[in-house]
């Protein structure tokens, strides 16, 4: 086993091809991701065979061990960290630069499988765009391997297969449980307990090789060929849709462990060992680490998700160009260090990652001036999904509390202001409480939420809304009406026959919203007249099965506003930025559209409000 292979090299060039592909345009490859799993068989199969063979010896250690992995895996990835902190300080925009701190910080201490499994990317930089995301498949491997060597060195060798075994179908159980019954597929699919199976599986055939060899070359030679085919067609089999790792991850997984204990089979000794593929397969690790990190950043630049020809051949090359670098200079010269140089060396971009990340803001701010009330969301949060504090009150506050109660998703959050103003022109004020996405009503399905953590807080937002709800004559409600919450024409007819006849319902307008973030394109609060960006502009109206509902009943009122009228300049308004991304309204947005459009919205409500003053 410690012998030098160089099909398992190919066989890594394979996998990191895959995946690069699949980060590329995953429509081209849908199932390129389980270059991962290729990835986490071939750890499990040659670290188990590396320390049993010197467990039979008699010389394995877990100081070594540890070390070990240490020197193979942390330098040339704080490295990169360390570089992609570098250049987001410069292209990432101060509302998210925060969030960036976050992902390296549980990326950095190898913990980000489970940060991202929790992650709502509704607000802020979306997954394609976040250059940690990868560093999920490292945080597995360096879980796993703290834990594989007090498998492999307390289980007696005669009781290890069957143990094997035993966690593999245990824990695919436990995968498929969560995947299928609770609906946590995206848990599952960084959870390290359902990606422990792959690197068993290669554990197994490890300790199994020399009984598989008794099949004879012939019937291996026909189920390397076989493997190669079902890792082929997997790829573009499978994707994102697919329930995955489930029961799904065997085949690729078993697939890769008999072309592993297969090496003298043709595809190993004329496919996998070819020098291309040896020479990609020994840069896979700094290819996996550079390749995403590149596309991601290049993509939240451009704000777009798709690559032309000529950005794929660049990033192509960075991608290669960066590997051969940290391969040669960092991967090979750590690994032959001692271990007191290793930890003299290492502490320099250890100390220097740490000391990025706490200045990090403080030197974003350098390159951008853009005030918070252009850039992010900052008026009724205290009132709002996950920062909520208590229900708040806005408008006109001199006077009596009137029975009116804001609800809604975001677009409700952005209304907040905008009816803040109106109030104080108009002698009204209302009380306030919204959520993330998840219009606050109760009738969601637990099966529409993205993960538990949102429909956790759903449910916290939810006991205060429905208190409120019952002190309320009027309910404003404003909502994007997302089309892929298949529950959500349920919950509305719920919400609204569960009302009392004299409580009255204002669906407020949409506002239109641009086609591309602006603040991103443009990169300053102020028009840039360099920028050329033609923008798309989407009035939204209320989708048909939505109206349909809200007709049946009497008690709803739906307010129209003609926005094209005065707003002739979206995402601008005098040269002044009004979004803050591309679905929401900034605050300098909200004071526009309640000024441009106060007679609009007044002749809309005010017989609603008078009714009840």
């Amino acid at each position: 086993m410690n012998n030098f292979r160089a099909d398992i090299q190919g066989l890594r060039a394979l996998a990191v091809f895959l995946v690069f592909i699949f980060h590329i345009s995953s429509s081209t490859l849908p199932g390129g991701f389980l270059g991962v799993d290729i990835f986490f068989v071939i750890s499990g199969y040659l670290i188990s065979g590396i320390i049993l063979n010197k467990k039979e010896k008699e010389n394995f250690t877990f100081t070594d061990f540890y070390i070990g992995r240490l020197k193979r895996i942390v330098p040339v990835y704080y490295i990169v960290l360390i570089t992609i902190l570098a250049v987001a300080v410069i292209i990432y925009l101060p509302s998210d630069i925060l969030q960036l701190r976050m992902n390296a910080f549980w990326s950095a201490i190898f913990a980000s499988n489970t940060y991202f499994s929790t992650l709502d990317t509704y607000f802020g930089a979306s997954s394609i765009e976040n250059p940690f995301l990868h560093t999920w498949t490292l945080s597995i491997e360096m879980q796993f391997y703290f834990l594989l060597p007090l498998l492999l060195y307390f289980v007696n060798k005669k009781w290890l297969i069957t143990v094997l075994v035993i966690i593999i179908i245990s824990l695919l159980g436990y995968s498929l449980f969560g995947t299928y019954w609770l609906n946590l597929k995206s848990k599952m699919y960084f959870s390290l307990p359902a990606r422990i199976p792959e690197f068993c599986i290669g554990a197994l055939f490890a300790v199994k090789q020399d009984y598989l060899k008794k099949f004879g070359n012939t019937t291996l030679n026909y189920i390397s060929t076989l493997s190669l085919v079902v890792i082929i067609a997997s790829s573009f089999l499978f994707s994102e849709k697919s329930d995955y790792p489930g029961y799904l991850v065997i085949f690729p997984c078993v697939a890769t462990a008999f072309l592993l204990v297969n090496k003298a089979s043709f595809i190993n000794n004329k496919i996998f060992s070819n020098k291309i593929a040896v020479h990609i397969g020994e840069l896979s690790y700094s290819i996996y680490l550079w390749h995403w990190p590149i596309m991601a950043l290049y993509r939240y630049y451009k704000s777009s998700s798709e690559f032309s020809f000529g950005e794929i051949a660049l990033i192509t090359a960075s991608t290669y160009f960066l590997s051969l670098l940290t391969y040669y200079a960092i991967e090979n010269y750590f690994r032959k260090t001692n271990n007191v140089k290793f930890f003299a060396l290492f502490s320099i971009p250890a100390i220097t990652l740490g000391l990025f990340a706490v200045l990090l803001p403080r030197i974003n701010t350098c390159f951008y001036k853009i005030p918070d009330k252009y850039s992010r969301p900052v008026f009724g949060l205290k009132s709002h999904s996950y920062d909520f504090e208590k229900v708040e009150t806005f408008g006109d506050l001199t006077g009596k509390r009137d029975s009116i109660l804001l609800i809604g998703d975001s677009h409700a959050l952005v209304y907040k202001n905008i009816l803040n103003n109106l109030g104080k022109s108009h002698s009204f004020n209302f009380r306030t409480v919204t959520n993330d996405r998840y219009l606050n009503i109760l009738g969601f399905s637990e099966s529409d939420f993205f993960n538990k953590e949102s429909f956790i807080q759903y449910s916290k937002i939810m006991k205060v809304t429905n208190e409120e709800v019952k002190k309320a004559r009027t309910i404003f409600i404003c909502s994007v009406w997302f089309d892929d919450l298949p529950t959500l024409p349920s919950a509305v007819n719920q919400f609204l026959g569960s009302l009392d006849s004299s409580q009255t319902v204002i669906v407020l307008p949409d506002y239109p919203t641009p086609d591309n973030n602006p603040i991103r394109v443009n990169r300053d609060f102020i028009k840039n007249p360099d920028s050329g960006y033609k923008y798309k502009i989407q009035y939204k109206s209320l989708p048909a099965r939505i109206k349909k509902i809200f007709d049946q009943y009497k008690n709803v009122h739906v307010i129209n506003i003609d926005f094209k009228s005065k707003l002739k300049d979206i995402p601008f308004n005098k040269d002044t930025l009004m979004y803050y991304d591309k679905g929401h309204l900034n605050l300098y947005g909200t004071e526009v559209v309640s000024k441009e459009f106060d007679k609009e919205f007044m002749n809309g409500i005010n017989t609603v409000l008078q009714k009840h003053k």
